[in-house]
């Protein structure tokens, strides 16, 4: 099938000239099946004698680059037993730049030569075998295929003088030099050396001139120390010293590019290549974030761009969506394509490709690398959803109103649509300007996912029209968006219904949990009103086609930040967590009345506050429990947040809460005395008045009759009738005024029985504790008089009613004298103690005043007294600041 053959230096390839520079027909030195026969000059990574580092390899046009590997793999010329044939790349290099092109191996020579070689010299280019694709724990796995090993040490050598020896410090380059010297030489003949291998960074000197150079002695030394470490070490295990010295510098085996991820909008990262997988980092010291292993890759899709851009798709198994890479050169994403590819090979053990590509045709040609797109490798393929022709509907049954809003793929119309059986029903029509293939299949993505949605709370689908140009007719709402309409009604919503619209959309989320879908776009923008106390979520909201501010622009797409989490704008990840923490902003902004959440931030800012852990503030008169769920929805971690059916359970209860406070002060106004309405038409003679004034308790019986004789006159006149009219009005009035001065005096006098009680309680927890030591309970009535001098106090009268005679004597009779009288009775003889004692009501504690010691005691060593006196310090500042704190705080000052 092949011939390997070997040849000098200075050949490299050879073939017919191109046919535009043809002076006449010519025939090829060689001639095969595929068309015109030509040698490539395939070059090693070795070390090897001059002369000997390439292999010539015959073939044609028709020759697959795979064929090309094998080749050289097969003949020997890099060492016997091969076993990891499939860790081996073709790397093609243009000497005079920094254009490298990694070939597939389902690439033809003859594809290679349309797409690179015609771009330059022929003699510019050349081929490289290198090891590309590492696998995990290659120093384990390698011992089986030393061959491999050998080949990778020298390819990982060379490199290492190429691009890292200027970089590394000279400790290290000490270390790597004598390792090298250790590999090629033995220990023994290696006594003086050159001191130019710490000057280089390099050992390339070392190992030409490794002995007889007089140099300097404090170098020499140095060298010889540090050779002498490894001077009892064998060659494979100086090599995996090599590996793992040189790893503390750099990866070995991860290749790094620079691109954007792309999931509705772009993000700026740096894609790290490796046997661990395909891993990302937002900045060069992150540590890498995991995006998908190997063996999840089921297929790889590369499709041109503009500008010489390509997109990479990634089919990931278990992923709702495809892994979107868009990268800035086409010739960088060829490369990543083929790694990736390899890799996937590599760990499914198969030479089958996962790229994607249509059937054979003929090549690309051209000037641009794009047009490898044409190849058989890499081609567009047609993945427009399945048809929704189920849901299709006649374009003459719509009739198109004013424009709603313009978006991204057109304009949204006002509608009427006519039902099959003559009703008419008011739609929104998306329509779509450019349909392309990649812009058609985005938007008909969006009618794909809304047929399938069926919920009381989620925008219904009308129906699809296919044919250009295309239409998505769906429901609309005589009301509009709920941010217009919180806006227009914030007087007039209350809590309940407003909590009953976050309640309804958090059941939409549930349902659209439960079929394993992201929404990934809640805000009220995107909520319909469809009646008074009935919202619907839509997947696409017709407000997001007008306030574009709402979204920052990345690449092509507009975002939601303020609204996103912060794994979303970091990483675009979009999951259930997310749309939990998006839910909560939208609840946050039901709850402000459409006021929009972060409006004193810019979007590059929002992030910055929510990595230092500021929320968004509680809006007025939201609930407190409401607002502490929307606190746990914004937990940074994911798997901190709640799920949606536990939010539709702590919804429903603060919703249930704010009926019931509702319904309270709606008892509240019914039972409170309002003023009596002015707005009274006196141009009708008012009602008769009735017995109904005659007293209940049938006293002064007389009076009452004749009050209620004059009132049962009839009136001769309309103005009499006005008279008697305003008389009754007077009358009224001052009767309520007299309900309202005694209803204060009630509410006074109640808050002054529940002040005593709550003192009263308080004392005797007190009594009741140190009574179970009375012998030292010994407290002096100057310091606790309202505890000794009165069992309980005394409860104050309740207010007199004003229709009622006042009684002055209760205040005379609870007078009574003070304690001081007591001493006062003792020094008196005992014949006027008594007259002074009797003239005394009895109702007062005169025996406790006789039981208090009248001199001074000394209570520094009574810890009993100190502990007492610090109880009464704490009730009086109790008493005295009970009605400026709240409840939970009460515990802090009676806390000794």
């Amino acid at each position: 099938m092949y011939e390997v053959m070997q040849g000098d230096t200075t050949t490299l390839s050879w073939r017919l000239p191109s046919p535009g520079h043809n002076d006449g027909p010519q025939q090829s030195p060689f001639s095969g099946d595929g068309g015109p026969t030509k040698i490539l000059k395939v070059c090693f990574s070795t070390n090897n004698t001059l002369g000997k580092n390439f292999k010539l390899v015959k073939c044609d046009s028709s020759w697959q680059i795979r064929a090309i590997v094998q080749s050289v793999l097969t003949s020997g010329r890099l060492g016997p037993n091969i076993q990891y044939k499939g860790c081996y790349g073709l790397l093609l290099k243009h000497l005079k730049s920094d254009e490298l092109h990694w070939l597939h191996p389902d690439l033809t020579v003859g594809e290679v030569e349309q797409l690179y070689e015609s771009h330059h010299v022929e003699a510019e280019w050349r081929y490289d075998l290198r090891v590309r694709y590492i696998p995990v724990n290659f120093l384990e796995k390698f011992k089986e295929d030393r061959t491999t090993f050998l080949y990778f040490y020298q390819q990982v050598r060379s490199d290492y003088m190429q691009y890292h020896a200027s970089k590394v410090s000279d400790g290290m380059a000490l270390q790597l030099g004598c390792l090298e010297i250790s590999v090629v030489y033995p220990p023994q003949k290696c006594i003086c050396l050159p001191c130019d291998v710490i000057v280089n960074k390099g050992y390339e000197s070392v190992i030409q001139c490794c002995c007889g150079l007089s140099q300097s002695r404090h170098l020499r030394k140095m060298i010889q120390q540090t050779f002498q470490q490894y001077a009892t070490l064998k060659e494979d295990e100086c090599m995996v010293s090599f590996f793992q010295t040189l790893t503390d510098f750099i990866t070995i085996g991860e290749e790094v590019y620079p691109c954007e991820l792309v999931q509705g909008w772009s993000l700026s990262v740096e894609l790290v290549i490796g046997a661990r997988g395909i891993r990302q980092r937002t900045h060069k010291d992150s540590a890498p974030v995991c995006l998908a292993n190997f063996k999840q890759i089921k297929s790889i899709k590369c499709l041109s761009q503009s500008d010489n851009k390509a997109l990479l798709n990634l089919d990931i198994d278990g992923a709702r969506q495809p892994l979107s890479i868009n990268v800035t050169k086409f010739a960088m994403a060829e490369n990543m394509v083929d790694l990736i590819d390899g890799y996937c090979r590599l760990e499914h053990a198969t030479d089958e490709s996962f790229v994607v590509r249509s059937n054979k045709g003929k090549g690309g040609s051209g000037s641009s690398p794009s047009l490898y797109n044409g190849s058989e490798i890499y081609a567009e393929i047609d993945e427009r959803p399945r048809s929704v022709v189920k849901y299709g509907i006649d374009r003459d049954d719509i009739v198109l109103g004013r424009i709603l809003g313009e978006g991204f793929f057109g304009e949204v119309y006002e509608g009427m649509y006519k039902k099959s059986n003559g009703e008419r029903l008011s739609v929104a029509v998306k329509t779509c300007k450019d349909c392309s293939p990649d812009i058609m299949e985005k938007f008909m993505s969006e009618a794909v996912i809304m047929k399938n949605l069926k919920h009381p709370h989620i925008v219904s689908l009308i129906g699809v029209i296919e044919e250009d140009p295309v239409w998505i007719v769906m429901e609309l709402y005589q009301y509009g968006e709920l941010g217009n309409y919180l806006e227009e009604n914030k007087h007039k919503l209350t809590n309940i219904t407003l909590v009953l619209f976050s309640l309804q959309i958090c059941k939409a989320l549930v349902y659209l949990e439960g079929i394993n879908m992201v929404h990934r776009d809640i805000a009220v923008r995107n909520v319909l009103v469809a009646t008074a106390d009935c919202v619907r979520l839509g997947d696409f909201g017709l407000s997001r086609y007008i306030e574009e501010e709402e979204y920052y622009k990345a690449s092509v797409s507009r975002l939601p930040i303020k609204w996103m989490a912060p794994e979303s704008i970091n990483f675009r990840r979009f999951t259930t967590a997310s749309d939990v923490w998006m839910f909560a902003v939208c609840m946050w902004e039901i709850l402000s009345r459409g006021q929009q959440p972060f409006f004193w931030l810019e979007n590059r800012d929002v992030i910055i506050q929510l990595e230092q852990g500021i929320r968004l503030p509680k809006p007025d008169d939201c609930p407190p429990a409401l607002y502490s769920l929307m606190t746990r929805c914004w937990s940074y971690n994911p798997r901190e947040r709640p799920s949606f059916t536990e939010l539709v359970v702590k919804i429903s209860d603060v919703h249930q809460m704010e009926k019931e406070q509702e319904a309270e002060r709606e008892r509240d106004r019914k039972r409170s005395i309002k003023f009596f309405d002015t707005k009274f038409k006196f141009n009708e003679p008012p009602p008769k008045v009735v017995s109904y004034l005659l007293d209940e308790t049938h006293t002064h019986t007389h009076t009452q009759s004749c009050t209620a004789n004059l009132f049962i006159v009839e009136p001769s006149s309309k103005e009499d009738a006005q008279r008697l009219w305003q008389m009754e009005r007077q009358r009224m009035q001052e009767t309520m005024r007299q309900q309202k001065q005694q209803m204060m005096e009630d509410n006074k006098w109640l808050t002054k029985e529940e002040r005593l009680l709550s003192y009263e309680m308080e004392f005797d927890e007190v009594k009741q504790k140190y009574r179970k030591h009375p012998p030292v309970l010994l407290i002096h009535p100057s310091f606790l008089p309202s505890l000794l001098l009165s069992e309980t106090p005394a409860t104050p009268d309740k207010p007199p009613r004003l229709t009622a005679p006042t009684a002055q004597a209760a205040p005379t009779a609870r007078a009574a004298p003070t304690a001081r009288a007591a001493p006062t009775a003792r020094a008196a003889p005992t014949g006027q103690a008594a007259p002074t004692a009797q003239a005394a009501p009895t109702a007062q504690a005169a025996p406790t005043a006789q039981a208090a010691p009248t001199a001074e005691l000394d209570r520094s060593d009574d810890q009993v007294y100190q502990a007492v006196m610090e109880l009464v310090k704490v009730v009086v500042q109790l008493k005295n600041d009970v009605n400026t704190l709240q409840p939970e705080q009460y515990i802090n000052i009676v806390k000794v």
